[in-house]
């Protein structure tokens, strides 16, 4: 039986995790219905996308010395956080508090550092309170008094989430207790993922008006979508692709959005597999004061899902959020 780790805190349980079935790939390997905090040493850092990665020496109650893995955000999403690289060094003592595995591993979703000055980050672009502090100036409370249009860049606000869970046909069970994320997941070979799991990205996204066209660009993968609104079907000769061929239109303040001809193996991060059949339906829905975009996307692939899935998240305007770089090293 593995000894508990000194200073190893279960700050909260629930019983009843809520249950992602299309989820970003760093979230689904943890109880994102626990927390714990960790006191101790940096002994490896690992600055890179899709995660920023470090190693912990934690002496347990025996007073033997165990290594935790800590997994962060991306390399961009802290760094907006003002969490880099530079903040920290190999030897420095910290202290940690995030997710456990939920494969009882010694591996935790990193949520807040404590610096050995005192400084507390966030080292996730969720929406996280501060634990150890009063948190950092700018960080927590972004100007996000005006906007006027879906064009320009928005930021992560609210994970995607499900009313009612999935329901899965008999082979796409098969297909999902069939699968190892240790050895499967595509992201970890710097697989940029198709449609809908592209948008399932905790980073910011652009709208850009080209008249004929609206260009999404997403962050994460550096992924461009090209959404036609001129056709009102999707053209029978429009080429397939992991992003597939979207049309679109506005329905008041709403972008509505169809995507068909996705060819992509997978629905999510979780193994669910997906067929040629599978439609994408996207509504972004433009907040009153043009500072929130609510968004709900509802999935139809009869061979995988026996009915479809509707999932929903948000994103809010930021102004100083920019659109970085990303370059993704395999893990």
């Amino acid at each position: 039986m593995r000894k508990k780790p000194l200073n190893f805190i279960v700050i909260g349980l629930i019983i009843a995790a809520t249950d992602v079935s299309i989820a970003h790939h760093s979230i689904f390997p943890f109880d994102q219905g626990s927390f714990v905090e960790l006191d101790g040493v940096v002994s490896e850092m690992l600055w890179r996308n899709p995660h920023v990665r470090l190693k912990m020496r934690v002496q347990n109650d025996a007073g033997e010395e165990e290594e935790w893995e800590l997994e962060g955000d991306s390399a961009n999403a802290t760094a907006r956080r003002g969490l880099t690289r530079d903040s920290m060094s190999v030897g420095n003592r910290i202290r940690v508090a995030g997710h456990p595995s939920n494969r009882g591993l010694r591996e935790i979703l990193l949520t807040n550092i404590l610096m050995p000055n005192g400084e507390e980050y966030l080292a996730t672009e969720r929406p996280r309170p501060w634990r150890w502090t009063e948190g950092r100036a700018g960080v927590t409370s972004p100007d996000t008094s005006s906007g006027s249009s879906i064009f320009h860049v928005w930021s992560f606000e609210v994970l995607h989430r499900v009313e009612e869970p999935f329901v899965f046909t008999p082979a796409a069970q098969a297909a999902r207790a069939a699968w190892d994320p240790f050895t499967d997941m595509l992201a970890l070979r710097c697989i940029a993922p198709g449609m809908p799991n592209a948008m399932h990205s905790p980073y910011p996204i652009e709208f850009i008006d080209e008249g004929n066209q609206i260009r999404l660009r997403i962050e994460m993968w550096e992924a461009t979508r090209l959404i036609d609104m001129v056709s009102e079907e999707i053209p029978e000769n429009s080429p397939s692709s992991s992003l597939g061929y979207a049309i679109g239109r506005w329905e008041g303040e709403t972008l509505v959005v169809e995507t068909a001809n996705i060819d992509d193996p997978y629905l999510d991060d979780a193994g669910t597999p997906m067929s040629e059949e599978v439609r994408v339906v996207e509504r972004f829905t433009l907040s009153e004061n043009g500072t929130r975009l609510d968004y709900e996307v509802t999935v139809t692939d009869s061979p995988n899902l026996a009915e479809p899935a509707i999932e929903y998240a948000a994103w809010r305007w930021v102004p100083s959020i920019e659109i970085s770089p990303y370059e993704c090293i395999p893990e």
